[in-house]
């Protein structure tokens, strides 16, 4: 009797360390990171522009990293906004037909982005984007829901055409998130001041070109 008790015991301890374990791995939304707000891009000379990097931290119940877990970031339901399909961040993969973009962390648990692609708004011009409509997952979990909003407002590169499209949607009082640069939930002069420096700092000088090197635009 008491070797099935041992060894009924031995088993009970291994199962629950198998549990433990598995559900350790699990990852964690309060423990991880995710930023507020995503900025999609342009590029110069093919390279994304730098200000649209944002890293996403996986850590599981235990506050632990985990490695090898696959990021997903869903834009599906950021209305009015484009994705470039080319030129992908390194270790990056964009996915047109579920316009979501992907990468596994690395052993510290972290993942690096920048996502390009562009607004398509000639100023105040619907459908509006609204807040949170980003989604971020990691291994099928739902890690926070980011507000993402474009710089380049007509997929032309920066330029006097997006500012003025900007000023539409700042007099047009929707207060839509493709233009809310500080995420504050309303337009003002700080969003004015960060795409006059993301301007003249010269990284988003281009876009993906309309034919072939897009996403469908998100409806």
């Amino acid at each position: 009797m008491t070797g099935l008790v041992r060894k009924a015991t031995l088993l009970v301890v291994c199962g629950v360390l198998a549990a433990s374990a598995a559900f350790a791995s699990v990852p964690s939304p309060g423990n991880s990171s995710v930023p507020a707000c995503i900025s999609l891009v342009g590029n110069n000379g093919g390279v994304i522009d730098p200000v649209g990097q944002f890293v996403v931290t996986v850590r599981d119940l235990a506050n632990l990293p985990i490695n090898n877990s696959l990021v997903v970031v869903d834009f599906s339901s950021c209305s009015g906004l484009t994705l470039c399909n080319t030129g992908a961040f390194a270790g990056v993969t964009l996915d047109c037909g579920t316009q979501t973009a992907r990468a596994f962390t690395g052993v510290t648990g972290q993942v690096t982005f920048r996502i390009a692609g562009h607004a398509n708004n000639s100023g105040n011009q619907a459908p509006y984007s609204t807040y949170g409509d980003g989604k971020v997952f990691a291994d099928g979990v739902l890690l926070f829901s980011p507000t993402v909003h474009a710089y380049d407002q007509n997929a032309s590169g920066l330029g006097a055409t997006d500012l003025s499209a900007w000023l539409g949607d700042f007099f047009g009082g929707n207060n839509p998130s493709r233009s809310d640069y500080d995420c504050t939930g309303a337009l003002g002069a700080t969003d004015l001041s960060n795409w006059l420096g993301v301007f003249f700092a010269n990284g988003s000088v281009s876009n993906c070109p309309t034919s072939g090197t897009q996403c469908s635009a998100i409806p």
